[in-house]
């Protein structure tokens, strides 16, 4: 299908593609990276930024979040920043760091990146949990320095959140999780957090230097 990344995928889409099952997102598509090869090579203008490209079409009051496990705790985080989704790797250890929350270093096409336990950033597990054929590698990118991943549980894929389906924060969870969150919906497993992704940046960033 012609530009179907448009049509049925993530860039202003309706997310219905069979293939984000297993992708996760059109950049991990074989279609879509043969495509973009093409669009290169015509010297056309490049693909919208994926914050632009979700927000098409859509109303003011809603956004697309990625939905990814943690322990046994869902989460939800703003595309924005999020640069790519992985397979799961164990990460390398690096010298005279192993007692922090920083794991170590991971590849990502060819690529050395700093990978942070989240999960125990966050309070809600331990980085053994995260080990299994559903564990997934997320790597964000932040603003004006180097992309930074952490490793998940298990990766459902996006979901459309709206406004009027955002609840406040539970006074119940941890109190670093909490931190990082601007809400809580519902959803097909249960109640999923939603995460801030400006304060999950700084937190991983401040998980570097511990």
């Amino acid at each position: 299908m012609a530009q179907c990344w448009r049509k049925i995928g993530v860039y202003g889409g309706d997310h219905s593609c069979p293939q984000l099952r297993s992708e996760i997102h059109c950049r991990n598509c074989g279609v879509f990276r043969e495509a973009a090869r093409g669009l290169l090579l015509r010297e056309a203008d490049p693909l919208p930024p994926l914050a632009t490209a979700l927000s098409g079409g859509k109303t003011h009051d809603s956004h697309s979040v990625l939905a990814f496990r943690l322990g046994r705790e869902w989460l939800g985080l703003r595309c924005d920043r999020i640069a790519e989704i992985a397979e799961a790797r164990l990460p390398r250890r690096i010298a005279h760091r192993g007692n922090g929350r920083l794991e170590g270093l991971v590849p990502v096409r060819g690529e050395l990146h700093l990978c942070v336990a989240l999960i125990e950033v966050l309070q809600l597990g331990e980085r053994h949990e995260l080990s299994g054929e559903r564990a997934r590698l997320v790597l964000l990118e932040p603003v004006n320095a180097a992309p930074i991943a952490f490793r998940a549980s298990e990766v459902a894929g996006l979901r459309s959140i709206h406004a009027h389906e955002i609840e406040e924060v539970p006074a119940t969870l941890p109190s670093a999780l909490a931190r990082c969150l601007s809400g809580v919906v519902g959803g097909e497993h249960g109640r999923m957090a939603l995460l801030d992704d400006s304060a999950v940046l700084a937190a991983l960033e401040e998980a570097l230097y511990l």
